[in-house]
Order: C-alpha cells, then structure tokens, then sequence
C-alpha cells in the first residue's frame, strides 16, 4: 500500500502511516532534509493538479494552519495585527474529493474540517503532549475514549505539568531547561527523535497517524 503525504514537513505524520503498514511519499514546498521517506520537493496543491496519482492508495494532508491557528488570535488580541494567510483547506479538499481516493485532511482545533475526528497525546501510552488534531476523512474513523486531563499545564515555555505534559510550540526558552534539554523532552514527548526544535514545533506525534492508518490498512485489505 502506498501513501501521498502533502504538506509533509518533516515527517511525523509519515512516520505514522509508515508504521501501520504503508510505502510513503512526501510531498511539501520547503526543502526537508530530516524527511526519513523519498520526498519531492514541490507545492502540494500544483502535485495534485499535475502529477500522476494513480500510484497512491491514499492521500494525507496537512495544510499550513496559521489562518486557524489560536496563535493569530493572540496576535491579533495583543497588538491589532497578524500576518494573514490563505485558505488551504479548501482547494486541498476538493483536489483530493476529485481524485475519488480515500483521503485524510488534519489540521489544528477550530479549522473548518468536515466531521472530523479528534487525537490527543492523552489517549497514547508514552506521549506526554496534549496536542489536539482533528482529521477528516472520507473513510471511517474512530478514535480512542478521551478521558478528562485533570492537569494544569503551562503556557508555552514554562514548564512541564504535573503529569509530565509539555507545550510543544514556539523557538523560544523553557523555564528551567536548557536548550539540550529542551530538545531531548519534546522529543520524548512528541515520540520524535529525528527533528530539530523547529521542526518539532509543527509537527504531529507519529502515533496519531499509526492509529489512523491502522483503521486505513484494514479498510483497504477488506475491500481488495
């Protein structure tokens, strides 16, 4: 089975999908020279207008969120002003529905997906991010009970909760943690070991794609 991971990055959510079984391409605009999988460097929304898709069995994306993310909300509450930035989802989704494959959409809380599921690093043994995702799909999803945190966890770059939990976002310092040590815990946290601090801080734990690409894999057994 062989899966079309656009909007890459760096690879967390190919690493995933890799996992529960598949072949992975990435596909992203920027160079990404951690990608572990072959990679093409170009815009994804030109591959799935101009590239031969009959290879792949299935279709991820992850489109830049910063149009949704809490991030401009704050910029704008704080100073008036916030980089704008375009709608992805939207032509990525109705490329991907054009293609008639099983395809899987994520994205960050708020976006506009279309009945989505939601993944927390509290609902995978070991990952000590909360880090909620939504995926939309074409196939059916389930995800795992989500069970109250009941944990104070701090803002960004000021430590890590009760329970070990840790905000993974932002380039900045961690109160009480050196740069190192920045570096080895949000790997830890994140079940990552092959990033750089910035590419950690977009990225999506490989365990919420494993999941996801477990009930894919089956699906796809199940209809051949």
């Amino acid at each position: 089975m062989r899966l079309l991971d656009l909007y890459c990055g760096a690879g967390g959510c190919s690493v995933g999908y890799h996992r529960a079984g598949f072949e992975v391409v990435g596909v992203d605009i920027e160079p990404q020279p951690n990608y572990p999988y072959k990679f093409i460097q170009m815009d994804a929304i030109e591959f799935l207008k101009t590239q031969d898709l009959s290879q792949f069995d299935v279709i991820h994306a992850s489109p830049p969120c910063q149009k949704f993310s809490r991030v401009q909300s704050l910029g704008k509450a704080r100073n008036g002003t916030y980089k704008e930035h375009p709608d992805l989802i939207t032509p990525t989704r109705e490329l991907l529905q054009a293609t008639g494959k099983p395809y899987v959409i994520e994205n960050v809380m708020g976006a506009p997906l279309i009945n989505p599921i939601v993944l927390c690093g509290s609902m995978f043994k070991g990952l000590k991010v909360y880090r909620h995702r939504q995926f939309e799909s074409n196939m059916p999803l389930y995800a795992p009970k989500h069970k109250p945190h009941n944990d104070k966890t701090p803002s960004a770059g000021n430590g890590i909760s009760p329970k070990g939990f840790i905000s993974v976002c932002g380039t900045g310092g961690v109160k009480g943690m050196t740069s190192k040590e920045i570096l080895e815990y949000w790997s830890m946290a994140m079940g990552i070991n092959w990033m750089t601090r910035k590419e950690l801080a977009q990225a999506i734990p490989p365990a919420y794609t494993e999941w996801i690409g477990r009930q894919l894999a089956m699906q796809l057994m199940l209809a051949a």
